[in-house]
């Protein structure tokens, strides 16, 4: 099965850097087929007959090993990806005047339970819940005054983000 592995929280603010090319190779390391990786912000698309939380468990392991970095990694196959992108409203998709991002949640983070947690305003900002994670709009012109608010809660440490053009891109990478 083809897979992408989620990184949370490198390569961000000059904090945890590790170079694409170490991760490739601490990756490959361990045996997966197909190992590469999509920009630098911590995505490594691989294939593997492994269940999703024993690849997670053995890549945060490796991580560790390799760069003395306590990461936590989130992985999604292939119809995963596809399954959180189909549920992203078309309207979002190449619109100038949002800023929509997609949350991949750590297992055991449900996207129900996530979204109660979260209090969008009306008019400002929108959320959908996808198994696995949760995708949401803010418009940019209110990007302050959105009430979606993640940084320093139990939340935000339960999954890691990315913007819908690079998950987008991941899901056609994993079609390919």
């Amino acid at each position: 099965m083809r897979y992408v592995a989620l990184l949370r929280g490198i390569n961000v603010g000059g904090k945890a850097v590790i170079k694409m090319a170490d991760l490739s190779a601490c990756v490959g390391e361990l045996g997966y087929e197909d190992v590469r990786t999509y920009i630098a912000s911590g995505n490594v698309l691989l294939r593997s007959t492994e269940r999703p939380s024993s690849l997670e468990a053995e890549i945060e392991r490796a991580l560790e090993r390799r760069f003395s970095l306590p990461i936590r990694v989130v992985v999604r196959s292939a119809r995963e990806v596809a399954g959180i992108v189909e549920r992203v409203p078309s309207a979002w998709i190449g619109a100038s005047d949002l800023r929509v991002m997609v949350g991949f949640l750590m297992r055991g983070t449900t996207g129900r339970t996530a979204a109660r947690l979260l209090r969008p305003r009306e008019g400002i900002d929108e959320l959908v819940a996808a198994p696995g994670a949760l995708v949401w709009a803010t418009r940019k012109d209110a990007l302050t005054r959105s009430g979606i608010r993640l940084v320093g809660t139990p939340l935000y440490k339960e999954m890691t983000l990315r913007n819908l053009n690079t998950t987008l891109k991941l899901a056609e990478l994993l079609r390919a």
